[in-house]
């Protein structure tokens, strides 16, 4: 009787990690060449992006895939008994980013999970990138506007004080990304809290730097150790007691400006996102709305715009200083048109409109080396159709739109580095709207992406009129380095000098 027990769990086992296969091979059958499929039994798609990983680039497997095969729409894997579909051709993946409420987001780096095991709801959860339904639509309409050049340009003098004030405190910089971010982060968190924030350390270091640095070991001690995360699983993490600490902080700066308010006498209309964020929570309580704003609101939301603007827009200006060092000749050039379009040594809404190589150097960047490969890991609510394609509720989907970006399908050349491609009338050979799209699409595209291309002009500007770029000589070939969705510099590829 036990025997035929375990033969039947055994078959029901078997089934359960043969089916994406019997998925793979069906598509095969239907599509032919369009597909193309890797399985590996029950790691899948995760040691595949491992392997690809130890080699220098956890991305270089679907790009070799796309540039010896580019008339593939589909890459089909397997995360344990579920298919991973990687779609590759932008009138697949079109739908699904103009209607974003047929997929949910799964959360692979953990995030929400830690949240939950915590008790630190208050970092993620009610922020836009998690946020679902009504009350994304909410935060979303109450930032969105905001996020408007007209809104934008008030900040930016604050973005070249920023970074300024970085560049006078180093005469060399070694690790580039993290001397990036730390402006980024500062960014952040003065378009955020304002002159409140000014001097707030996290464990006695710079707030941008060590706020950066605990939001990075959410994934990386999911990917990295097994073993950590299964004991962390168990008795929790004791570690992270600081972030206790780190509510306390926020509060206090949330009070102070609360105090000011009320002794102005009046709401500040056109001020940091503390201010759109206070008007809001006043509102709310006064006219009894049906979602009423709390402090854990505010708090969510800094960390969810910290996540999101720190390290990408980070990642796009030392990625960008990693390809001047490799094409030099781009340097100089980008030099001459920063120094002829800035203004008493400031970057101004206007002298933003003359920085047209340094946007297509930027543009030519993000096509090769975007800062977010693919958006969040989604899965269909119920079963769903696109095209001639099938999908059952459940599966896991990326969206690869990174790899249209590289297909020679849609550019000349796709795997050249040639900003000046960007200032011909039509530099995509065959488009639908949606193959350039680094910032993603639809109704939940990158809210900030206009902040983030006013930041990275003025740094890369700032930047290299005052640093030579200089590339590690020993070092043969860049190792990218990963975090889930983001791909990075590494700290011994690049390094900046002061000019004389």
């Amino acid at each position: 009787m036990f025997l035929y027990f375990f033969l039947f769990l055994a078959l029901i086992g078997t089934y359960l990690i043969l089916r994406p296969l019997l998925i793979m091979i069906k598509l095969k059958v239907q599509f032919g060449k369009q597909v193309y499929f890797y399985y590996i039994p029950i790691l899948g798609v995760i040691q595949i992006y491992r392997s690809s990983a130890k080699k220098g680039n956890p991305q270089q497997w679907v790009i070799d895939i796309i540039t010896k095969h580019p008339e593939v729409k589909l890459i089909v894997s397997n995360s344990v008994t579920k298919p991973v579909f990687i779609i590759v051709d932008p009138e697949y993946y079109k739908p699904l980013y103009l209607d974003h409420h047929l997929l949910v987001k799964h959360d692979q780096s953990g995030i929400k999970e830690y949240i939950v095991i915590l008790n630190i709801s208050f970092l993620l959860s009610k922020g836009l990138l998690f946020a679902e339904g009504e009350k994304w639509k909410e935060q979303r309409s109450l930032l969105g506007d905001h996020f408007l050049f007209e809104k934008l340009k008030e900040r930016i003098p604050m973005m070249n004080q920023v970074t300024r004030d970085a560049i006078n405190n180093k005469q060399t910089v070694d690790q580039v990304f993290q001397y990036i971010c730390s402006i980024t982060g500062g960014v952040v968190i003065r378009s955020f809290f304002g002159q409140e924030a000014e001097g707030w350390l996290i464990n006695d270091k710079p707030a941008q730097i060590e706020l950066g640095e605990i939001l990075k070991s959410f994934v990386l001690v999911r990917f990295s150790n097994f073993f950590i995360y299964f004991k962390q699983k168990l008795l929790g993490m004791k570690s992270w007691d600081y972030f206790i600490k780190f509510k306390q902080d926020l509060n206090q700066i949330i009070s102070k400006r609360k105090s000011k308010i009320e002794k102005e006498g009046r709401k500040w209309e056109n001020g940091d996102f503390l201010d759109v964020y206070l008007n809001k929570l006043s509102k709310s309580k006064d006219t009894q709305e049906s979602y009423q704003y709390e402090t854990e609101d505010i708090i969510s939301q800094f960390i969810t715009l910290f996540l999101a603007g720190t390290e990408t827009t980070g990642a796009l200006v030392s990625n960008s200083l990693l390809f001047l060092s490799e094409n030099t000749s781009y340097l100089e050039e980008l030099r001459n048109e920063a120094k002829s379009a800035l203004v008493d040594g400031q970057v101004t809404a206007d002298s933003l409109k003359k920085l047209v190589q340094l946007e297509c150097f930027l543009k030519e960047v993000m096509r090769l080396k975007p800062s977010v490969v693919h958006p969040i890991v989604r899965q269909p609510k119920s079963d769903i159709q696109i095209k001639d394609l099938f999908i059952k509720k459940g599966s896991y989907i990326l969206l690869g739109s990174f790899l249209a970006n590289i297909n020679s399908n849609h550019y000349e050349k796709p795997l050249e580095f040639n900003p000046k491609r960007w200032l011909q009338s039509k530099p995509i050979q065959i488009d639908n709207g949606f193959v350039n799209i680094p910032f993603a699409a639809g109704g939940r595209n990158c809210i900030g992406q206009h902040m983030a291309m006013i930041e990275a002009r003025i740094i890369l500007a700032h930047v290299i009129l005052n640093y030579d770029v200089i590339k590690n000589p020993e070092l043969t070939k860049v190792n990218w380095l990963s975090r889930g969705i983001q791909t990075y510099l590494p700290d011994d590829a690049i390094r900046l000098k002061k000019l004389e």
